[in-house]
């Protein structure tokens, strides 16, 4: 008696087989890259105390640029850099510090339009304003990072 065409039969066709053999390693994958992803997935405080680093180094480096040696695109990157953690900040979904966060966001807005229109107008009064608001993202990251110093391991 022959098997071959007849799956009811001694565990069915080649086809039948690899069909099974391929459901299996498909579920089988299925589940790691459903327990990756789980395990992947940060709390909001672990994501925020993360970002909080990152702020970190981006605030220190705006306050340490010489816009004289260094001219005027190193504080557009900076400003970029806080911008970005900033964002990251407020994607985590942490409240710990929404306050802070909200402080923080005024006065990038408040460095981007004198930024804007230090380059639009170079003037002593411009350059004032810059260094102003400048003082207002540092200060307001102080708090920021004074709370996470506070939450974060």
């Amino acid at each position: 008696m022959t098997t071959v065409g007849r799956p009811w039969v001694a565990g069915g066709t080649r086809l039948q087989r690899g069909g099974r053999r391929l459901a299996a390693v498909t579920g089988a994958v299925l589940a790691l890259g459903l327990v990756a992803g789980c395990a992947g997935s940060p709390s909001p405080e672990a994501a925020y105390c993360a970002t909080g680093d990152d702020l970190r180094t981006d605030v220190a480096a705006l306050r340490d640029i010489n816009i004289i040696t260094e001219g005027t695109d190193s504080l557009g990157t900076a400003l970029a850099a806080i911008r970005s953690d900033l964002d990251a900040l407020k994607e985590s979904g942490s409240t710990v510090a929404a306050d802070e966060i909200a402080a923080l966001d005024t006065a990038v807005v408040g460095l981007s339009a004198s930024f804007e229109t230090l380059g639009a107008n170079i003037s002593v009064a411009a350059a004032r304003d810059v260094g102003t608001a400048v003082k207002g993202v540092v200060d307001s990251a102080g708090a920021l990072l004074d709370k996470l110093n506070t939450t974060c391991p």
